[in-house]
């Protein structure tokens, strides 16, 4: 597993990319991740896929929005042949030092984002319909780019993030800043590799900890303010995803697929499968 920081060029006078995209199942990274220092807003046009951030495993379809923070290490995995995406990145190093044309206001629960924070917006979310609406206009408005099509795109994304930022008002606020943060996931780039490729394996909080030169609680401590999850959740959140992937593209028996992806015990596999999915595995093979 290869997980890597993707690097964004943005125009200090225009800090974002709007793009739309037609993703393919050629194009899956189930064995590679990245994660990058900007802010990603994806709307799902069309199609169906598996999106994988930090320890949680995401299923979406047309009119649902996935919301990739900086430094969460995230990939997917198309269903469907296709899938049609419109997305936006926008610079966060620009906004956390207060830089820029943005009012800093508008991005803190993405920047100052706890572990209650839901990378998955449902479409069926009331606020969804109003945010496809301006996403739409910021598409067009970057594709025609008549007269002054930079400032309508300016207020839309605006109107956009006072969307989101309602929507995530309930999110709890981490006290780490970002340049922290940043630093932290450099410090265990050796940590996500081994857990990467050795998922199946019994792996201890205590071997992760020795390999970094911490003790097992400072270790502990110091994963959980960099992921926003625990050690063992985001061990699990990996070999859920995997089984996810197996279950789709293999006809292996259940059993197996929890023995090959470091489950040792069904019913304790069904348990977090659930808990992670909101499915259970035979139901997840037969979607």
């Amino acid at each position: 597993m290869n997980i890597y920081q993707a690097e964004f060029t943005f125009d200090p006078h225009q800090p974002f990319q709007v793009r739309t995209l037609t993703l393919r199942q050629s194009d899956n990274t189930s064995n590679t991740y990245h994660w990058h220092s900007c802010l990603e807003i994806t709307s799902i046009l069309s199609g169906k896929a598996v999106y994988h951030i930090r320890e949680k495993s995401f299923s979406v379809t047309a009119g649902d929005f996935i919301i990739f923070n900086h430094m969460e290490a995230h990939g997917w995995e198309l269903i469907s042949e296709l899938m049609e995406v419109n997305v936006i990145l926008f610079p966060i190093d620009f906004i956390a030092e207060r830089i820029g044309n943005f009012d800093y206001e508008f991005l803190k629960p993405f920047v100052e984002y706890g572990s209650s924070f839901q990378n998955k917006i449902d479409h069926n979310e009331p606020s969804c319909a109003g945010m496809q609406e301006l996403l739409d206009s910021i598409c067009r408005e970057a594709g025609n780019r008549r007269t002054g099509y930079q400032l309508v795109i300016k207020a839309d994304i605006l109107k956009l993030l006072t969307l989101l930022t309602r929507y995530y008002t309930s999110a709890a606020p981490s006290t780490d800043t970002f340049e922290n943060r940043e630093h932290a996931m450099k410090r265990l780039e050796g940590v996500f590799f081994h857990l990467y490729t050795n998922f199946g394996q019994k792996i201890t909080l205590e071997e992760m900890a020795a390999s970094c030169y911490m003790s097992p609680t400072y270790f502990s401590s110091y994963f959980r303010r960099a992921c926003g999850c625990t050690f063992s959740s985001y061990l699990n959140g990996i070999r859920v995803q995997q089984a996810q992937k197996l279950l789709h593209t293999t006809q292996k028996e259940i059993v197996d697929i929890a023995l090959e992806c470091g489950f040792n015990n069904l019913s304790n596999f069904y348990r977090i499968y659930k808990r992670y999915t909101g499915s259970t595995p035979g139901r997840e093979r037969r979607s």
